[in-house]
């Protein structure tokens, strides 16, 4: 009687315990910000941020928006790579099709971030933290 509680007591234990000991701490966070000069009111900036876990989120700011946060993200010793590219928004593009094309894929001058415990976080500040090939 004692063997059949035991071994019920540990399956039970065995069915709970991987769900909580896999469980992925999504805690950090990249607060992202467009500085606004030089970026003008007419111009997006799109914000990637990935790992090669295949986690890839992604946010489009404007000119003059207010600091967002990329949220959710994984928290683990894989390093994040931040990236933006800037470009002008359509609906201010003149009669030149040139305008829209985007200005330049830039990547963070720090180069990728690891963020591997609860809760942490990093800011960036599009253009200044970043490098931008045009």
């Amino acid at each position: 009687m004692l063997n059949k509680l035991l071994v019920t007591g540990f399956t039970i234990v065995s069915l709970f315990v991987p769900h909580y000991a896999l469980a992925q701490d999504d805690s950090c966070e990249v607060q992202v910000a467009v500085a606004s000069p030089p970026i003008g009111l007419d111009q997006s900036v799109a914000f990637n941020v990935t790992n090669d876990n295949g986690l890839s989120k992604s946010i489009i700011m404007n000119g003059g928006d207010r600091p967002r946060i990329i949220g959710k993200l994984t928290c683990s010793p894989l390093p994040y790579n931040i990236s933006a590219t800037a470009y002008f928004t359509p609906q201010y593009e003149g009669l030149s099709g040139i305008r829209n094309q985007p200005i330049g894929e830039c990547v963070l001058k720090a180069g990728p971030v690891v963020l591997n415990g609860s809760n942490n976080s990093v800011a960036v500040v599009f253009p200044n933290d970043f490098i931008c090939n045009h």
